[in-house]
């Protein structure tokens, strides 16, 4: 029984489970999630990204990358990103009207989720206080990444996280018409029990991702 428990422990130490909110997850960690695995080849990863909050009291996550203000009671939270926001659009739609040149030229356009209450922050920081969002469908994605989806397709103006679509803004299937950027209030947070801050695995994973948002912060190597 005890040569059981040993290798159940080891399997365990040999896992890293992590639970992240989808766009984080999709465009910003799996990129680089790589570079860690070969870092740490003796860890195999596994990764969760449900809409629903993981309680690491009753299941067995290692870490998670929460959204908000970093106070989750029994928690350790090291903040990552701050949560930006900015207008996207395909170059084409672009075209349609003969280019974006002012803000309000994208009221022109199909908003993807003008309910979002960033397009009210945004539009106010550039600008347009009253850019009569209710009036229009109330199309609603659930994600980031369903968003930029149905923007590079060109059905509509997105407004998300710059960090987590340069390759898209690089490429070209997506342009970012204004460097005015929002900001919110919450930021994307690393978060694990406090009692396990020293497992091994934990640790490891932290440093390599506290040195990944270092190295792509501005002023990073």
């Amino acid at each position: 029984m005890r040569a059981a428990f040993a290798a159940t422990r080891e399997r365990a130490e040999g896992i890293l489970s992590i639970t992240a909110v989808q766009t984080f997850a999709a465009n910003w960690l799996v990129p680089r999630l790589g570079s860690f695995q070969l870092a740490h080849p003796h860890l195999a990863v596994r990764l969760d990204t449900s809409m629903r909050l993981a309680d690491f009291a009753r299941e067995e996550f290692d870490v998670g990358i929460r959204a908000g203000d970093g106070e989750w009671p029994g928690l350790v939270a090291h903040r990552l990103l701050v949560v930006e926001f900015t207008p996207m659009l395909s170059p084409r739609l672009a075209a349609s009207i003969g280019g974006v040149t002012k803000p309000a030229d994208l009221l022109r356009l199909p908003l993807l989720d003008p309910s979002d209450p960033w397009w009210v922050v945004w539009f106010a920081r550039a600008g347009v206080p009253d850019p009569g969002l209710g009036s229009r469908p109330a199309n609603r994605f659930g994600t980031q990444v369903l968003e930029a989806g149905a923007a590079v397709a060109g059905q509509g103006v997105a407004i998300l996280t710059p960090a987590f679509f340069r390759a898209e803004l690089d490429s070209g299937r997506l342009i970012q018409p204004f460097d005015l950027v929002g900001r919110d209030e919450g930021a994307y947070w690393l978060v694990y029990p406090s009692a396990r801050r020293n497992v091994p695995k934990i640790r490891a994973f932290r440093e390599w991702l506290m040195a990944e948002v270092a190295a792509c912060s501005p002023g990073g190597a």
